[in-house]
This record gives C-alpha cells, sequence and structure tokens, in this order.
C-alpha cells in the first residue's frame, strides 16, 4: 500500500461528523448491512450517486443479486413432453430386455440396489464347481447419443462396487454409438450388447467369470 504521506491531500479520506435521527439511522444501517456494506460505505455511495445525477437508489439496486428471467412455460412444458416421451422409451426398451432375460430363463433382479447406487438388472449366476454367486449389473442405455460419458462413468463405478463381478451395456443399435467411447468401454472391460446379441454376451460374460472362479 501507498504510504499515507504520499496521497494527495485532496485524496485523503476524512471522517465527517453527520447527524441522524435514531430511527433513520437505524433504517440506513439496515439496508446497509443488506446490501453487504459499511455504513460509511452505504453513505459515501449514496452522496456519489446523487452528485452524479443519479438516483441513489438505482445505484444501491445495482448491487443486490440480479432479478431471474421470468421462466418460458411453454419451453418447460415442450421440454417436461420430450423428456417423458423418451423416459418412456426407455422404460419400454428395459422391459424388452427382461423379456429377453425371462426366455433364457436368466436368475435376475430388476432396478437392484447395490451399495449405494441402483442397477437395471443385477443378474445372478451359481458357478457350480465353486457354488459362488456371480453377479453381472445390467445397465440399458436407449438414447445412445445423450449423455453416454455419464453412463460410462456408472458403468465403471457400478463394476468396481463389492458384490459386482461384471458390468454389461445393453444398448438399441451401435450404429451411432461413439467409436471412441466404444473402445473406452472395452478398455474398462465392460461389454456392449445389443438385444439381438445380448443373450449371446451374457452366456459368454459368464462362461469367462466362471472359468475365473473355478481356477
Amino acid at each position: 500500500m501507498p504510504d499515507s504521506n504520499t496521497v494527495p491531500p485532496e485524496k485523503k479520506h476524512k471522517t465527517v461528523g453527520v447527524s441522524f435521527s435514531p430511527d433513520l439511522r437505524r433504517r440506513a444501517a439496515e439496508r446497509a448491512r443488506g446490501l453487504g456494506l459499511s455504513f460509511s460505505k452505504y453513505v459515501t455511495l449514496s452522496v456519489e450517486a446523487e452528485l452524479n445525477g443519479r438516483p441513489p437508489q438505482l445505484l444501491m439496486e445495482s448491487l443486490l443479486p440480479g432479478t431471474p428471467s421470468p421462466l418460458n412455460l411453454e419451453n418447460a412444458v415442450e421440454e417436461a413432453s420430450d423428456y417423458g416421451a423418451m423416459k418412456a422409451a426407455s422404460i419400454r426398451f428395459e422391459d424388452d430386455v427382461e423379456d429377453i432375460l425371462k426366455a433364457d430363463d436368466t436368475c435376475y433382479t430388476r432396478f437392484a440396489e447395490v451399495a449405494h447406487l441402483r442397477t437395471d438388472f443385477l443378474v445372478q449366476h451359481v458357478v457350480p464347481e465353486t457354488d459362488r454367486t456371480l453377479r453381472i449389473a445390467l445397465e440399458c442405455k436407449y438414447n445412445v447419443r445423450n449423455r453416454a460419458t455419464v453412463t460410462l462413468g456408472q458403468c465403471m463405478i457400478l463394476k468396481n462396487l463389492p458384490g459386482v463381478d461384471a458390468v454389461l451395456l445393453c444398448v438399441p443399435y451401435l450404429k451411432h454409438f461413439d467409436s471412441h467411447l466404444s473402445d473406452t468401454f472395452a478398455q474398462q472391460d465392460i461389454t456392449i450388447a445389443t438385444p439381438d446379441t445380448l443373450s449371446e454376451q451374457l452366456e459368454a460374460l459368464t462362461a469367462r467369470l466362471s472359468g475365473m472362479s473355478a481356477a
């Protein structure tokens, strides 16, 4: 900070006695606190605003948080409609996956809780040689173009949870699935299947895990 002796006299702040009625002093102090200002700073800004030809009220309001823009109700309804349609399609896709599991006589639990998370399906398979129960978290992703990296993160978290031996992701198709992202899933040892290959992929994954368990 510059030495006080080097500050020009005209720029030095000086204490000036100002007389307020008790009520005015109280109201001004409350206003200053509401704005996050000291009483002195509040008075100074008010005086400067008046001298600059601006109503002090406008200056004080400029220090307050901006008023949020009114909600666009039309957009809100449109977004809710799109979300509802996508959610319904996702549920139907999960129902289709469940039909495949039922047809294969697979032992599973839908909407299973694993530690602090939930997986769409928890497939269970008992290894005859060891009597150990393998648990495979089966995640369904209907919209492959939306938030795929979030799905990757969820699968990685599930894979590292106690009680989960593997994670398999089922998507409706692979055509629009990002190839780099697909490679990343493979690097994390997370299998990706479609409804047409789900039974085959699940059987191969179970066989591999069973072999590792029996070894």
